[in-house]
């Protein structure tokens, strides 16, 4: 997820009243190429005390006229962190395709699935599809 991507916040959206009731669970790799501000919001969300808070933080303020992630940008944020970022937008880019919210998820057909952005399927086809 790219902090500043308005399908990733959609995607938030559906997804988070399904992991609240326990029907579904995420692991979040955040990105940041998008905008300018994305890496330094990734690494804001990711060097935060509670990075999920943080995360909640950034979508609940999301400004889809913007497209603009809510938190604030932390261009200080220790290297190890701004390292984990681009090193996971590196592996974004080396899946074949720089696209937001890309899912890795196993089928129900015990098979591994990558999805790059939600496109024609929706979020609701993937779910149906997920172990």
């Amino acid at each position: 997820m790219d902090p500043n991507c308005i399908w990733c916040h959609r995607f938030y959206e559906k997804a988070m009243p399904l992991v609240r009731s326990g029907k579904l669970h995420l692991r979040v790799a955040l990105v940041g190429y998008l905008k300018p501000t994305s890496a330094a919001k990734a690494a804001a969300i990711l060097a935060a005390e509670n990075p999920a808070q943080a995360l909640a933080f950034d979508e609940s303020h999301f400004n889809v006229i913007t497209e603009e992630g809510g938190i604030r940008p932390d261009y200080q944020a220790p290297l190890a962190i701004r390292r984990a970022v681009s090193d996971n937008t590196q592996l974004l880019a080396e899946t074949g395709e720089e696209a937001t919210p890309t899912l890795l998820y196993y089928t129900k057909a015990k098979r591994w699935h990558l999805q790059h952005g939600l496109g024609l399927l929706g979020l609701h086809n993937i779910l149906a599809t997920i172990a």
